[in-house]
């Protein structure tokens, strides 16, 4: 999604006043617009201009109870996802007893709460004193309350903590990371419902509640500090709004300019983005410095019109020299660890891991994202590793920071992916020698999308 459409992005918020300035900066931070109404007279002529609906019951009253039922009517109209966050629902009998009128009312995409708050949903036993969630570490119970709260209601279900548990169609995703600074100040987990309904109005999918429970998780880890409270907060607030706040990696090209004049590979780099790329790789192994830095600008001044971050392959001085977005790092390029030593936590870093091992020591060593493959054998390089899908899924699985595929990949053969949680695809030459980089690049995009649906 270009940078304009995400701008254009309003999210209608009914919420606490105890935490109603942390979730505006939030969806401020995240490049879309935030609405705070929640008087009933103006509930649905705001809700029908929304790109996203956010309720949460915290410190709830009679008049924001009117509203939420006023918007969620309008929102189900319009078509516009709806995220509840059931904030104190394990304490309080009246929030349980409005859930069950807003489900027969209407409907929701998603449905957020912590442990104890997912779990009072579904035992009407359990309860818990406040809206923290009690120190219960039975995951399978927990799993077990998000798959059944998940197929009565049809919602994707997301139970947040020190693993998140993101249920929907049958299956339970882990989320894992994040850090303990996130309890020590008031208004995170309202903070986390905004960036899942932030997520939703960009694309509505059971992928991208993962995609935005990873992305606050990560933005946690990054600004941890020992400042204390205060400092994490201005520091996560900073990490939210950082380039790697606007990261789709749903379509990610890398570049291939061997043979091209220059005007012709730019060319082909517009269309590409024209059809749909969400990221963008300069990938010049052999070009002089000088060279390069030039080369990288003016892809840069390219990308910037489509609001695509661009990302230099191995080199960090040209990355720098140019002010790109971000650096990926290979196998046998420089350690991740001292790239993130040099360009600092604010831009993008990327890996390539294949196996779990390397995986988990990309991860902990400061990457924001992994490529992982070869799935096929490709034409790009002289030697072909392939990595298998099981891996692939192993990967996924192991670390709580998106992972795309590479290598081979194209509109025809994707399904070999289906039921794998990746974040998006990379592709070199199924976009870059197309006649119609921007017919390949949409096919593709497309594909993807399609098999993210049904995965």
């Amino acid at each position: 999604m270009e940078k304009a459409q995400r701008e254009d992005c309003l999210i209608h918020c009914i919420t606490n006043p105890i935490s109603i300035n942390q979730v505006a900066n939030t969806i401020l931070a995240l490049g879309a617009r935030p609405v705070m109404v929640e008087h009933p007279a103006e509930a649905e002529e705001i809700t029908s201009t929304a790109s996203s609906l956010l309720l949460n019951l915290g410190n709830i009253t009679d008049v924001r109870m009117q509203s939420m039922k006023i918007s969620l009517k309008t929102a189900n109209d319009k078509g516009i996802p709806v995220t509840l966050d059931v904030c104190g629902s394990a304490c309080s009998s009246l929030r349980r007893a409005y859930i069950k009128e807003l489900l027969s009312e209407g409907s929701l995409t998603v449905i957020k709460g912590n442990y104890s708050e997912i779990l009072a949903l579904t035992d009407e036993t359990y309860s818990a004193s406040g809206v923290d969630a009690t120190d219960n570490t039975d995951e399978d119970m927990i799993k077990g309350a998000v798959l059944s709260l998940a197929g009565k209601t049809g919602a994707v279900i997301v139970a947040t903590g020190k693993t998140d548990l993101i249920g929907s169609q049958g299956t339970v995703t882990e989320v894992t990371g994040g850090t303990d600074q996130l309890a020590s100040v008031t208004g995170t987990g309202c903070m986390s419902g905004a960036v899942i309904a932030t997520f939703l109005a960009r694309e509505i999918s059971a992928g991208s509640v993962i995609s935005a429970c990873r992305y606050f998780k990560k933005c946690g880890e990054a600004a941890a500090t020992p400042e204390g409270p205060g400092s994490f907060m201005t520091a996560l607030l900073d990490c939210l709004a950082s380039p790697k706040a606007d990261l789709d990696m749903t379509l990610y090209l890398v570049t291939d300019s061997t043979g091209l004049d220059e005007n012709v590979f730019l060319g082909k780099v517009r269309s590409a983005l024209e059809g749909g790329v969400t990221i963008l790789q300069l990938r010049e192994k052999t070009r002089p410095t000088n060279e390069y830095i030039d080369l990288a600008r003016k892809v840069h001044a390219i990308a910037r019109e489509f609001g695509v971050p661009l990302i230099i392959d191995d080199r960090v001085d040209v990355m720098l020299a140019a002010d790109c977005e971000g650096v990926h790092v290979g196998a046998e390029d420089m350690p991740v660890a001292l790239a993130r030593s040099l360009i600092g936590r604010q831009k993008i870093l990327g890996a390539t891991a294949k196996t779990v091992e390397a995986a988990k020591k990309a991860y902990a060593d400061g990457a924001d994202y992994l490529g992982v493959g070869a799935i096929y054998p490709t034409t790009t390089k002289v030697k072909t590793v392939l990595t298998s899908t099981d891996t692939l899924d192993a990967i996924t699985k192991a670390v709580p920071i998106p992972v795309n595929a590479i290598g081979g990949l194209n509109a025809g053969n994707i399904d070999i992916l289906k039921g794998i949680n990746i974040s998006g695809v990379c592709a070199v030459s199924a976009i870059m020698k197309a006649d119609s980089p921007k017919e390949a690049a949409s096919a593709l995009k497309r594909a993807f999308l399609e098999l993210r649906r049904d995965t």
